[in-house]
């Protein structure tokens, strides 16, 4: 469990057991680039900063609210006890991750700045040595039959955990250059139970959002037998 450690602001900051050292000031994007250790950033539906920290390379992301209410509150939300905010939620389920040996991001810490009824939010993650998301990757080139089974079987091996991912898509599954798999973006995701149709529920909406992007885009490599490659993966352990 993170530990929690309040500052004299209204920042509070809870680190992960293996790391120590970490304080409000590596939530900002300035402290770094003052130090010339703000790597690059990187945008998609909000930016995220990479940064060389003391703990080695390091991926800083802030919160945002989505839908209609993005348009007029992009990174407040409604005051939680700190154990409901959504930092610390994903970073004690990524340290839960990291228990079961699941590929994920390894965690840093987090932070809350409470301002009146709102808080604001970010996390702090290692960075995945030399990967690519799916999505980049399904633009430049095919992937073989083996690699999305392998997508397949590591997607079963969180199922096996009954590790539920609110938003499993193209972009947040990643491959590293020795084309082992990951998972990306654990924000009100959680441990479920074994009932329902939740996994059904997961698989389709990744197939959606493969879909999705392959009506959008000139290329993009994904095919029906590339999805049943993919089936066949999660259902069969790889040989």
């Amino acid at each position: 469990m993170p530990s929690i450690h309040p500052t004299a602001s209204s920042d509070i900051v809870f680190i992960s057991p293996n790391y120590k050292g970490v304080t409000k000031d590596w939530f900002q994007p300035e402290y770094w680039q003052a130090q010339g250790k703000l790597t690059h950033t990187a945008t998609g539906r909000g930016t995220v900063w990479f940064l060389d920290t003391p703990q080695g390379a390091a991926v800083l992301r802030q919160y945002r609210r989505g839908g209609l209410i993005a348009k007029f509150n992009k990174f407040k939300f409604l005051a939680q006890p700190m154990e409901q905010t959504r930092a610390f939620k994903e970073l004690a389920l990524l340290e839960t991750l990291q228990q079961f040996d699941l590929p994920t991001p390894t965690p840093i810490a987090g932070m809350v700045r409470r301002e009146g009824v709102f808080y604001q939010a970010w996390l702090l993650t290692k960075v995945i040595p030399k990967a690519q998301d799916l999505f980049e990757m399904l633009q430049q080139h095919t992937l073989s039959m083996d690699t999305w089974r392998q997508i397949g079987h590591t997607i079963k091996r969180f199922h096996d955990k009954n590790v539920y991912h609110s938003d499993l898509n193209c972009h947040n599954i990643m491959l590293d250059q020795d084309k082992k798999v990951w998972l990306i973006d654990f924000d009100k995701c959680a441990i479920k139970s074994n009932q329902g149709r939740w996994k059904k529920d997961n698989l389709e909406r990744l197939h959606r959002s493969f879909e999705k992007e392959l009506n959008k885009l000139n290329r993009f490599e994904f095919s029906t037998q590339a999805w049943q490659h993919l089936l066949d993966g999660y259902h069969n352990s790889p040989s």
